[in-house]
């Protein structure tokens, strides 16, 4: 394995000049990931993200003598700045899902609650587009972007809703709001 060296202060600036326009919700996860993972693999970040660079050991030893592996510092401050980067994408109600203290172990967190394909993940955000209703102090659009973040979330994993049962149910909590 080559030496890793540190990030020079010139990428970090790099990096964090790209400010995200979203962050990651709980009905967002494969819009985010796309983006992230494009923004990653264009600075040639991923590879932390995704183990192929993983964390030297702290010593090695070469005959009998131990010593620091120069390896290990610069990839605990890369790795720190790639983690900074991905938590910095997540909304107050995903970051509860934010676990690990590598990137990797992050990014496998988020991948955790928010990609599994299981017969309760698709029951969850259904039965929540199916009871979702208009707060009293919710604006329309605001409605409707939760109604269509369902939607999205559903087919992100495969098992979209037609759009005639998106307006019907839209339509619904709106009726139910005010009492129609």
């Amino acid at each position: 394995m080559a030496a890793i060296i540190t990030f020079s202060n010139q990428e970090k600036n790099t990096h964090n000049s790209h400010k995200f326009a979203f962050t990651l919700k709980p009905t967002n996860y494969g819009y985010w990931r796309s983006m992230i993972k494009s923004f990653l693999t264009s600075h040639n970040l991923f590879h932390y993200v995704d183990g192929t660079i993983p964390c030297p050991e702290h010593k090695v030893t070469v005959g009998t003598a131990t010593t620091d592996n120069p390896s290990y510092t610069p990839w605990i401050s890369n790795d720190a700045h790639i983690r900074t980067l991905l938590i910095s994408t997540v909304s107050k109600d995903s970051y509860q899902h934010v676990q690990g203290k590598t990137s990797r172990e992050v990014w496998l967190s988020l991948e955790r609650a928010y990609a599994p394909v299981t017969t309760s993940h698709e029951f969850t955000l259904r039965s929540q587009l199916l009871r979702i209703t208009m707060k009293g102090d919710e604006k329309p659009i605001d409605y409707l972007c939760r109604v269509q973040g369902y939607a999205t979330a559903l087919a992100n994993i495969g098992e979209p809703v037609k759009d005639k049962e998106v307006v019907m149910l839209t339509l619904a909590g709106l009726r139910e709001e005010y009492n129609v």
